[in-house]
């Protein structure tokens, strides 16, 4: 996988031009900071002026070789042409996916980058669509593309421009593996989820969830919680769906609604069990490295070249502050390449062992074959 990082005042267009002359080079992984107008500006055109396949999404921050970075644009390259495809409609309540969805397996398609619109409202859908689909035997990894402005705007590209409220799936033959932890431990709870409907919740137990959320976190916070200050506040305190024998499942809420519940990133099931969860920069870091250790742990057959890819959640990089740091050495110190990914909004793994799940808050680190 060539890696090529353009720079703010840089040209994406020469940048393209230097992989479609790189030997292998047959498509292109574009990661875009949301900061760089720039470049989106023109990627919005690079479809049809470049003969290389290109895809890709725009994301709060960029990692390159291990650094973070909230400018530029990251430029994969790879050997392989990847089957994309484009999910349309992704809030819309009337429209249906698996009739979307190619078929995957039987041609041989085995790892598949995935990423959704972060402000679509039915990603959760989309997702059970995927599993309901492909089951175990796709390694997934990606997450949500958009920016911290919290306004959906077109964030996904293909060689047709930039695209929004939708979701694209960029399959390849490449082997992959992938790891996934959070590290976040139970602080309060449980709390049922007593009413709720797709990623609102309205009710814990008898009250409203606001109320109850407030409640818990303020007197620890050691402040008091309004609409100004919740997402600065709430980035330290996530709510975590209770799974049988296994992490938790991380929701993260980003605002209240007007009529006192939280809106989160990702779906919350009326009738299930939650907790707020808190958590030590400590844990988090080991909880990444857990991760890469994770994806290394299997070798990948033939014994050629790796990537290695890490879709880390932003809000975990603005919890974190200065020692997330240390979180993305740590995992580049277990890194086979130079480390590369996007810091993104949710993030979206099936390790080909588990079910596969939209995640808040979680570090996820694929190991894939040099496509």
């Amino acid at each position: 996988m060539e890696r090529t990082y353009v720079a703010t005042g840089d040209s994406t267009h020469e940048a393209l031009a230097g992989l479609a002359e790189t030997e292998n080079v047959t498509a292109v992984f574009a990661l875009v900071a949301a900061s760089t107008t720039k470049h989106r500006e023109e990627l919005a055109t690079a479809g049809t002026e470049t003969d290389l396949a290109l895809f890709g999404g725009i994301f709060p921050q960029l990692i390159v070789d291990g650094v973070a970075h909230e400018e530029g644009t990251l430029l994969l390259g790879l050997s392989q042409v990847p089957e994309v495809t484009y999910i349309t409609g992704l809030s819309d309540a009337e429209r249906g996916y698996t009739d979307q969805l190619p078929d995957l397996l039987s041609r041989g398609f085995k790892t598949a980058f995935v990423l959704v619109d972060a402000f679509a409202s039915r990603t959760d859908v989309l997702i059970r669509a995927l599993f309901n689909t492909y089951g175990v035997e796709l390694n997934v990894l990606g997450g949500g593309a958009g920016s911290l402005s919290m306004e959906q705007q077109p964030c996904l590209l293909t060689d047709e421009g930039w695209h929004e409220d939708g979701a694209l799936i960029a399959a390849t033959e490449a082997n992959g593996n992938v790891g996934v932890r959070h590290g976040w431990q139970e602080f309060a709870g449980p709390f049922r989820v007593t009413d709720a409907e797709g990623n609102v919740v309205t009710l814990l137990g008898d009250e409203p969830a606001y109320d109850v959320y407030r409640e818990v976190v303020e007197p620890d916070a050691g402040v008091e919680i309004g609409a100004d200050n919740f997402f600065e506040v709430a980035k330290s305190y996530p709510l975590g769906l209770s799974r049988f024998d296994a992490e938790k499942i991380v929701r993260d809420p980003f605002e209240p609604t007007a009529e006192g519940g939280l809106r989160c990133f990702g779906d919350v099931p009326q009738g299930s069990f939650v907790h707020v969860l808190k958590g030590e920069p400590a844990s988090l870091i080991e909880a990444a490295c857990e991760a890469a250790d994770a994806a290394r742990a299997i070798e990948l057959p033939g014994g050629g070249p790796r990537s290695t890819l890490f879709f880390d959640c932003i809000s975990r990089a603005l919890y974190l502050e200065s020692e997330f740091k240390q979180e993305l050495a740590t995992v580049a110190d277990r890194s086979d390449a130079p480390l590369v990914g996007a810091l993104t909004i949710g993030e979206i793994a099936n390790s080909g062992r588990e079910f596969l799940e939209l995640y808040n808050k979680t570090a996820v680190v694929g190991v894939v074959d040099s496509v």
